[in-house]
């Protein structure tokens, strides 16, 4: 028996290259406590593998201090943690004008965070050399530095093949060369540490999932409303990204096929009506001579409506509304049990559930509301910080070795 003192370096418990079945399923094991602790039994849903392998694996790592018991829970609610091992994780989200990061040690929960802005003009030039300093910063918040990186999950505003990794296409509202795998651009960064990179509402998505709103769920959807208008769809524990990863883009629904011209080229798309640009818009165009003092952005839209200003809370209820009947639309081809308001519209959730809610039940088919579990329309938990958890999260999932 090894050690209660022995300590491991993750990265070569996680790297290490090998065909034998019994050392994947012991990193399935150890990936999954690290994403989050848990039972035997819950250790042996999120891996799929059975509880029998996972008994027998679990006893193996704890021997060797890969794993410990946390009996603080009492008997039936004893979690597999990690015991000896270092390393951080890290995820990544990159919006229109800025970028978080998120990194973890592996054996703990505590979470360290940093953000950084640049415009949208300029993001295409940046945000691959603003990203990689970040994640140094925040790696070392941790206690360990960037030498440590077990993974790194990055999410990005465009569509992700799920066969290739490649992009395939660029959110409409961008003007940024994002072709090819997004994660070679990190390799003179960080060699050898696998990248993995989705879209990042896909990841939000994810995010909420695993630790937030949608805990629990089979099935949810998460919207991301900001600059523009994105979800993410979770069904059975997994990220739906239908055939060319252009799953669940909710916001070039449309919803007047008159209506406004779309960046993406089509007409009446449901960005062209709530996306966070028309909604500033059209604050700024109802006091045009009134008022000076005009909010810019919508985090002074949504200030200016929850202290009270008529304007700003009318043209949010009123996006909510447009928002429910979309949502009504995905109800009624999906069925998911909870919807999750995100990005920044999801910081006045409590302005626009209701309304929302109100449009869904009027547009949904009558099952979807009319049961002792209806679905649910929440806002998030996780707030801005969804989508690099979930990029944390995911990444850290992914089986990915290392060739030495």
């Amino acid at each position: 028996m090894t050690s209660s003192s022995t300590t491991y370096d993750a990265r070569a418990l996680l790297w290490k290259p090998s065909d034998s079945l019994r050392d994947a399923n012991r990193r399935k094991i150890i990936r999954a406590v690290m994403v989050e602790p848990g039972t035997q039994v819950q250790i042996a849903r999120l891996t799929e593998l059975s509880q029998a392998t996972v008994s027998g694996l679990v006893n193996e790592l704890q021997q060797e201090n890969i794993l410990r018991v946390d009996n603080s829970e009492g008997a039936r609610g004893n979690k597999l943690r990690l015991g000896g091992v270092r390393g951080v994780a890290v995820g990544v989200e990159v919006n229109h004008n800025g970028l978080t990061v998120a990194a973890r040690r592996v054996d703990t929960s505590s979470i360290e965070y940093e953000t950084a802005d640049f415009g949208a003009e300029q993001g295409g030039n940046v945000w691959v050399r603003e990203s990689a300093r970040l994640i140094r910063e925040v790696a070392g918040a941790t206690g360990l530095d960037a030498d440590h990186i077990v993974s790194i999950g990055l999410g990005i505003p465009a569509a992700i093949d799920p066969r290739t990794s490649r992009v395939t296409q660029v959110a409409s509202s961008l003007d940024w060369d994002l072709t090819g795998d997004p994660a070679t651009r990190f390799k003179d960064h960080f060699p050898n540490v696998p990248i993995i990179v989705d879209n990042e509402a896909n990841l939000a998505a994810y995010g909420e999932y695993l630790y937030g709103a949608g805990r629990g769920t089979e099935t949810m959807m998460f919207v991301k409303a900001s600059t523009g208008l994105g979800a993410g769809m979770i069904v059975g524990g997994l990220i739906y990204r239908g055939r060319h990863g252009l799953a669940s883009e909710i916001g070039h629904l449309t919803m007047d096929p008159l209506g406004t011209v779309c960046r993406c080229g089509n007409r009446g798309c449901l960005e062209t009506i709530v996306g966070g640009a028309r909604l500033v818009d059209q604050v700024r165009q109802a006091y045009a001579g009134y008022r000076m003092d005009l909010p810019t952005g919508l985090e002074g839209m949504i200030e200016r409506a929850k202290a009270g200003d008529q304007v700003c809370r009318r043209v949010l209820q009123d996006a909510s509304r447009n928002i429910g009947i979309a949502l009504a639309r995905v109800g009624n081809i999906m069925n998911p049990e909870m919807m999750v308001l995100g990005g920044e519209l999801g910081r006045a959730s409590d302005l626009l559930v209701e309304p929302a809610v109100q449009e869904m039940r009027l547009y949904s088919l009558r099952g979807m509301f009319d049961h002792t579990q209806p679905t649910k329309l929440v806002g998030s938990e996780l707030g801005l910080l969804a989508g690099a958890r979930g990029a944390l999260a995911f990444a850290l999932k992914a089986d990915r070795t290392v060739d030495a």
